[in-house]
């Protein structure tokens, strides 16, 4: 989809195409999303620009993804989105300057793209130059990949207190009262989370590094054409992305941390249960022993014979059932003496 965005009253408002889809004279932002041959060859008839193909977008050589062709400067980073989903991704963008048009060609729908031509549609003057749109577009991004950073720097701290404090569970049970099949998916669930705020980690720190290579370029290449006012806004983005890779490596360390020490809480989790296993097993197995003697003497006195010395003794019955209690006695007495009890 080729989307043209042109100046009206000091705004940049979305412009019509004409009818062969070409873009307006003054069209000096051109959007192409998932673009057609037709779309391409539209653009490349206007601005006398090469489209790069996907394939080209996606190389990760510097030297592929900032490069000057003659008048007209490629610039491509690879930019996060789907971020308020489970799976968030990484799409390039290519970014080119040439001929008083900028010109985006991307693959996939980041919302910072949405936020900046809303943005500019309402301020008047912000973006009234190509370089000035460029540096609109790069700004909302970092403003985009910072809000992300602090929701997971939120996300990782609530995790931290669900390991450290054990708050109560969802029902209203205390922590120390959950039966272990809650325990472990308590457990599973942080790790669960971990791992995604793990993955978006590291994928705001690639969107940040290709920025942070991109603006270093910009500064660099005096044929951008960066004017005198915006250099203040260029430095200041360059010390929010340097900030921003900073806070990522925090991060990065925290997520580490915190799965390290989930590790250790599933380590010392299943060390419990298997001791409270193994203390189970010994009480049956003390048990067993125990009542092993008291029921040999129960078989010796139960034979089906016809003479049995005490089966006529008066006091017989209560001579067995003394041998079993003491013959039941005697071990446990050695098994808590021993201290297996």
């Amino acid at each position: 989809m080729l989307t043209a965005y042109a100046l009206n009253n000091g705004r940049l408002e979305k412009a019509a195409l004409g009818a062969s889809g070409e873009p307006p004279v003054n069209a000096l932002w051109l959007d192409l999303m998932s673009p057609t041959r037709d779309e391409e060859g539209a653009v490349q008839r206007f601005t006398g620009v090469e489209v790069p193909t996907r394939e080209e977008m996606q190389e990760i050589e510097v030297s592929s993804r900032l490069y000057r062709e003659g008048d007209t400067n490629y610039l491509t980073a690879p930019i996060i989105h789907k971020t308020d989903t489970p799976r968030p991704e990484v799409t390039p963008v290519t970014f080119i300057v040439a001929r008083g048009q900028l010109i985006t060609v991307r693959y996939a729908h980041p919302k910072s793209i949405d936020f900046f031509s809303a943005r500019a549609a309402r301020q008047v003057g912000w973006c009234t130059t190509p370089e000035m749109v460029l540096l609109g577009l790069l700004e909302t991004i970092v403003d985009r990949v910072a809000d992300v950073m602090e929701r997971v720097a939120a996300e990782l701290d609530t995790i931290s207190r669900r390991i450290f404090y054990d708050p109560a569970s969802g029902n209203g049970q205390p922590a120390g009262e959950k039966s272990d099949e809650q325990a472990n998916a308590d457990l599973n669930t942080v790790l669960r989370q971990l791992g995604q705020a793990g993955d978006i980690t590291t994928k705001t720190r690639d969107t940040i590094l290709g920025l942070d290579r991109m603006v270093t370029y910009i500064i660099a290449a005096e044929t951008l054409g960066v004017s005198r006012e915006s250099k203040p806004r260029m430095k200041t983005l360059t010390r929010d992305i340097r900030s921003l890779a900073e806070h990522d490596g925090f991060l990065s360390l925290k997520v580490n941390f915190l799965l390290d020490a989930t590790l250790g809480m599933i380590s010392i989790e299943q060390n419990r249960i298997s001791i409270e296993q193994n203390n189970i097993v010994k009480i049956f197995t003390v048990a067993a022993v125990a009542f092993l003697p008291p029921t040999l003497v129960a078989s010796i006195y139960g034979m089906n014979f016809k003479w049995l010395p005490e089966l006529q003794w008066e006091y017989g019955y209560f001579w067995a059932l003394a041998l079993m209690v003491l013959s039941a006695a005697l071990p446990f007495l050695y098994f808590k003496r021993r201290g297996w009890l």
